[in-house]
């Protein structure tokens, strides 16, 4: 069975065709860097009626935005720096997130452990949770206080005995991870029109006569091209000032970057619940589920280059701070670990503003979207992302100050699929045989897509079927992501559109016969050649 299909409206083009549209279009606006900030530009701006192309030098969500905690939280911490109104704020921008999104987006709760060294009384810190769910407008389930008892009931992986209690309260959870989450609005800027395209690097740019001509290298083949628009947007995340000079644009607000590492185990606790701790340092630390494993993280550490790695140090101090917490048969270590993520957090200093070690905090959670009129650019610095849809907005409006006639969209340019529509499809799924839980992860993967996928089932009932052991993924799931999803390397499965190597070890991924035949349907024998290679030891490996 083949990937391709007769293109029809509002389906998405093939990669050679978009590539083709690329060089041959004079567009509104090229947004340049597919994380969030990029993928909810091109999205809100393809939906306001403009002519919109999305350029990413890697795999959408590759940096930055494959890199969080995977919450949609109104920033419960920033309490302590009593940045009231941010805090307010970020719940807003939560709630909204998490209305538009409700099969992606869940309502988690997070258990608050308090020791005895910890900078806050457990009375103190359930007050702060109650004025935390009264600034969310009270739109998840109530704190409650907890006894040290009412933990060890509760949660008996934490160590009960140098604790004083603590507070549960309630934030969200994306259900799946975040680079997936990316990946549904790069797809809705295509269905909008945007012509969408990954590994497409800038490497130069130029400005004559209101209009910007990009010179673009296609990293699979090395082909250049061109490009033409009115305005580019600058959504490179923590390279927003690499792509600056070379559209010789500045920005009043600057950048400063935190590492931040994250440490894949076996399951800690099966309870659902995100547990939350002070390390060493009265710095928050998480254990946070991830299907049936715990993630625990993260750091916060300043550095000076986007690019970096996980350390021997930073693995040991993660796995030190939750051994310490953790009421565990024996204490964590490298052995444990089944995969790692590691990244940076762009952080913006206003004008004037200070790096100072006591303000990073407040650094973190802040964006700035900053036009220059003159050259047709908008940066978009820092963000997160409980705020995209805001992040969305504000770039509509700059493109606007820079002489673009935005459209107000025929109907909300954000969100899943309708209820009616779920409904229907999960009816459908039912009368192919498709149990329930399976039928609402193919709902949460694909929303309207599912209808293809039931389509694919419908003439042969095997499709439907999950490919192996490690993912309830099925084969009419993979042909219809190979379609819609720009999958162009192993890792870009593997890593970004399913959790799959967060969650096994490289050798078992690589092993499963569901998973070679999901690589060798959407990438052929040559995608299953590289996944081997990638996974191999370096000393197997021929260079």
């Amino acid at each position: 069975m083949h990937l391709d299909k007769p293109h029809r409206h509002g389906e998405p083009l093939s990669r050679e065709v978009s590539l083709e549209r690329l060089s041959g279009t004079r567009f509104d606006v090229i947004v340049v860097g597919g994380g969030i900030n990029g993928a909810v530009s091109a999205l809100a701006l393809s939906a306001h009626g403009l002519k919109v192309a999305l350029v990413e030098a890697h795999d959408f969500a590759s940096g930055t935005s494959q890199e969080s905690s995977n919450m949609i939280w109104g920033g419960f911490k920033y309490l302590e720096s009593y940045d009231i109104r941010l805090v307010a704020g970020l719940c807003r921008s939560r709630n909204r997130l998490a209305a538009a999104y409700p099969t992606r987006i869940l309502e988690t709760r997070f258990m608050a452990v308090l020791e005895q060294g910890a900078p806050f009384a457990p009375w103190f810190a359930a007050l702060g949770a109650n004025a935390y769910w009264g600034l969310g407008r009270l739109n998840t389930a109530r704190p409650r206080h907890r006894s040290r008892p009412t933990i060890h009931r509760l949660e008996p992986a934490v160590e009960a005995s140098q604790i004083r209690g603590g507070v549960e309260y309630s934030d969200y959870l994306l259900a799946d991870n975040d680079s997936r989450f990316v990946s549904e609005f790069v797809i809705g800027a295509e269905q909008h029109g945007a012509v969408v395209a990954n590994y497409v690097a800038l490497e130069k740019a130029e400005f004559n006569s209101k209009t910007w001509r990009l010179t673009l290298r296609d990293q699979m083949t090395g082909s250049p091209m061109e490009a033409t628009a009115r305005v580019v947007v600058n959504a490179a995340g923590p390279r927003v000032p690499a792509i600056g000079s070379l559209t010789r644009s500045t920005t009043q607000s600057r950048l400063v970057y935190s590492k931040g590492v994250h440490l894949t185990v076996p399951q800690i606790t099966d309870s659902g619940r995100i547990l939350a701790f002070f390390d060493d340092a009265e710095r928050l630390f998480y254990v946070l589920p991830m299907g049936r494993r715990s993630v625990i993280g993260t750091t916060d550490t300043p550095v000076d280059d986007p690019e970096v790695v996980v350390t021997d140090e930073d693995r040991s101090f993660l796995l030190e701070q939750a051994s310490q917490r953790l009421n565990l048969d024996r204490n964590l270590d490298a052995s444990d670990v089944i995969s790692e993520r590691c990244g940076v957090r762009a952080l913006v200093v206003p004008p004037g503003g200070s790096a100072r070690r006591r303000d990073w905090t407040e650094l973190s959670r802040r964006h700035a979207v900053e036009t220059d009129e003159g050259r047709g650019v908008v940066s978009i610095l820092g963000g997160k992302f409980s705020d995209c849809l805001n992040v969305g907005a504000e770039v509509v409006d700059a493109v606007r100050l820079c002489g673009l006639q935005p459209m107000p969209p025929a109907q909300k340019w954000f969100g899943e699929p309708s209820q009616e529509d779920r409904r229907s499809c999960i009816s459908r799924a039912a009368g192919l045989r498709i149990g329930s839980d399976a039928a609402a992860l193919m709902w949460r993967r694909h929303g309207r897509r599912m209808d293809e996928v039931l389509d694919l089932v419908r003439g042969e009932s095997a499709l439907g079927s999950p490919l192996g052991d490690l993912d309830p993924l099925s084969m009419a799931e993979v042909i219809v992501m190979g379609r819609h999803e720009r999958i162009l390397r192993p890792d870009d499965l593997l890593r970004r559109r399913t959790m799959l190597s967060m969650l096994h070890r490289p050798e078992t991924v690589t092993a499963d016969r569901g998973v070679r035949s999901a690589i060798e349907m959407i990438l052929g024998p040559e995608g299953l050649r590289t996944m081997d290679a990638d996974s191999a030891p370096v000393d197997d490996v021929n260079v």
